[in-house]
């Protein structure tokens, strides 16, 4: 059986997928209000962390990764960046969320989202070098 701290970080974690899943259903005008301030392409400046900020944003890391594939629903790389990014809010930590895009063929054209706190990749990091960033959100 886990301890408590991580059985309660997988079942905030159950909450922020399901909340962001809704949040891909309103304009995304209004969703970027509640994401933070836009900073146009590749502004990913990482804040310097303290060892129990890091071992914080760790937990949030492990918490999305290990529930987002086993719940009924599909949490696709934005949903998950979306959680981590209230998780890491509640806790009151530094994040910054990318959108990029990815060119393929004539008419290909693929998006990804993900997030960092400090040094911690928190969601999606170890695809974004595929894609070339258009907009970052500081929180």
């Amino acid at each position: 059986m886990l301890p408590l701290p991580e059985q309660l970080d997988l079942a905030e974690a159950v909450l922020c997928l399901g909340a962001a899943r809704l949040f891909l259903l309103v304009p995304f005008r209004w969703l970027v209000r509640l994401i933070g301030r836009p900073q146009a392409g590749a502004s990913c400046s990482a804040a310097v962390l303290g060892t129990d900020e890091s071992s914080t944003a760790t937990a949030v890391r492990r918490a999305i990764l290990r529930v987002a594939g086993r719940l009924p629903w599909q949490s696709s790389c934005l949903v998950r960046a979306l959680a981590g990014r209230m998780m890491l809010m509640r806790r009151r930590l530094p994040s910054v969320l990318q959108l990029g895009v990815r060119a393929g063929d004539a008419i290909e054209l693929s998006a990804h989202a993900w997030l960092q706190c400090g040094e911690i990749d928190v969601v999606g990091v170890e695809s974004a070098a595929e894609f070339t960033p258009i907009v970052a959100f500081h929180a």
